[in-house]
C-alpha cells in the first residue's frame, strides 16, 4: 500500500492527486493503524517543525515511523523532510532521527523564505532522479535547510545564497526540500522514479 501521512498540515491531497495521475493508488491516512513495514510512506507537510512533531506523536505516526526498518520506503517532502532528521533550529523537539541531519535557518539573505523555482543538481547518481533529464527545476518554499552529518547522505544540492542540501537519503528513507507535487513534469518524474524503486 502507498500511504500519504496526513498530519493536517499543508495539502496532502495535492500529492495524492499527482500520484493518481501517474496511475497509482494512494491513501490519505491520519493514523498508522493497519500499516506494515512493506507499505510505502510519503510524509508531506508545510508548517512549523515542533507542530509537525507533535502531530506525529499524538496520531501514533511518530512511534510507527521510528520503528519501521531501513528497507521501508519513506519519502519526506518539505516539512516531511525536516521531520525525518534529528532536529531543527526552528524548534526544540526531536525529530524522527531516521537521517543524521539537522536543519538550520538561512542567514544574511535579502529574501527569506527561499520561495519559487530553482535548479536541483545531483551530488551523486541516485535512482530517484531520471538520468535523461539534464536540468531539473523544482518549486521551493522554506526558511531552513539540511546539514547532513555525513555528506554521503546528501544526494542533491541547490544554490540560494550558498549551496545547500536539497535532497538526502539513508537506506530507503528519502527527503526532498522542494515540492514535487507543485513541480509539474519534474515532480511527476521524481514520483515515477521513487515509485519504481524495488521493494
Amino acid at each position: 500500500m502507498l500511504c500519504i501521512v496526513d498530519l493536517g498540515l499543508g495539502n496532502p491531497s495535492s500529492v495524492r492527486n499527482m500520484i493518481q495521475r501517474l496511475g497509482h493508488d494512494a491513501q490519505l491516512r491520519a493514523t498508522p493503524d493497519g500499516m506494515t513495514n512493506d507499505d510505502r510512506y510519503i510524509i508531506p507537510g508545510v508548517g512549523a517543525f515542533d507542530e509537525g512533531v507533535r502531530r506525529l506523536q499524538t496520531s501514533g505516526w511518530f512511534d510507527h515511523l521510528q520503528s519501521v526498518p531501513a528497507t521501508t520506503h519513506i519519502l519526506g517532502i518539505c516539512l516531511g523532510m525536516q521531520l525525518l532528521a534529528r532536529r531543527s533550529d526552528e524548534g526544540s523537539l526531536r525529530g524522527l532521527q531516521r537521517v543524521p541531519a539537522q536543519f538550520v535557518r538561512f542567514q544574511g539573505l535579502r529574501q527569506i523564505p527561499h520561495m519559487g523555482w530553482n535548479i536541483v543538481s545531483e551530488s551523486q547518481n541516485d535512482p530517484i532522479f531520471d538520468p535523461h533529464i539534464p536540468e531539473r527545476r523544482y518549486y521551493f518554499s522554506h526558511s531552513y535547510y539540511a546539514v547532513c552529518d555525513d555528506p554521503k547522505n546528501s544526494i542533491a544540492t541547490t544554490d540560494y545564497g550558498h549551496t545547500f542540501t536539497s535532497a538526502y537519503r539513508l537506506g530507503n528513507t528519502y527527503g526532498v526540500q522542494f515540492h514535487p507535487e507543485k513541480s509539474h513534469k519534474f515532480g511527476m518524474s521524481l514520483f515515477t522514479q521513487w515509485l519504481g524503486l524495488p521493494c
